[in-house]
């Protein structure tokens, strides 16, 4: 009788991620990010496991963003951790998926930053999605959830502060670049989440002529 081949060795990576310690799942997070691709499907596999760090193997494929992930995004979008629904959304729009911007508009008030409360995985996301995501976001400039507002505010200054060549991580290109951006958000009616409606929808109806100006093109 021919012996049977043992089990493959679980990788280390995945092993963290079943860890309590959040430092060891951290480690794991991104020793699978460094191996990119290649370690997708063994975060596919480890998804739905007892126990496992689900938030933490979402976020490491939303980094990833291979598209065999995709189906495990749109169904993270449902979960009841905020945490893994935000990363499911971001997984959607690095793969720059069609229902990307659905997604993460679903998604725009999970998981804030304790720190900067305006600041969630969606807000980042969607100012990446560029003028696609805009007719999104100034349909939540209106909405009367006052958090909502400022975080679509966030979204769609991103959106046009990448358009004078501002990356995250390194910001604007020099200080001209900046003062143009603010100078085109003055322009375009200064919207802000909480000033009186009047003015909000004011400034929301000129953003909507300004994108139909432009074509939508990003």
């Amino acid at each position: 009788m021919a012996a049977h081949a043992p089990p493959p060795e679980t990788p280390a990576y995945a092993a963290a991620l079943r860890s309590a310690d959040v430092l060891r799942q951290n480690e794991g997070v991104s020793a699978a990010i460094a191996l990119g691709a290649s370690a997708a499907p063994v975060l596919l596999g480890v998804l739905d496991e007892p126990g496992i760090a689900r938030a933490q193997v979402m976020y490491a494929l939303a980094e990833i963003a291979d598209a065999r992930a995709r189906q495990a995004f749109v169904d993270g979008l449902d979960d009841a951790d905020e945490k893994v629904r935000a990363q499911s959304a971001r997984g959607l729009a690095r793969l720059g998926d069609p229902s990307a911007v659905d997604a993460c508009v679903r998604a725009l008030n999970d998981d804030p930053d304790p720190l900067h409360l305006d600041q969630t995985p969606a807000v980042q996301a969607l100012g990446a999605l560029g003028l696609a995501a805009v007719p999104a976001l100034l349909d939540r400039m209106g909405a009367s959830d006052r958090m909502t507002r400022l975080r679509a505010q966030r979204a769609l200054e991103l959106v046009l502060a990448r358009r004078h060549g501002f990356r995250p991580g390194q910001g604007f290109a020099d200080p001209h670049a900046e003062a143009a951006m603010r100078a085109e958000w003055t322009a375009l009616g200064n919207y802000a989440h909480d000033a009186p409606a009047k003015r909000r929808a004011q400034a929301i109806e000129q953003w909507r002529q300004w994108l139909q100006s432009t074509g939508g093109t990003s």
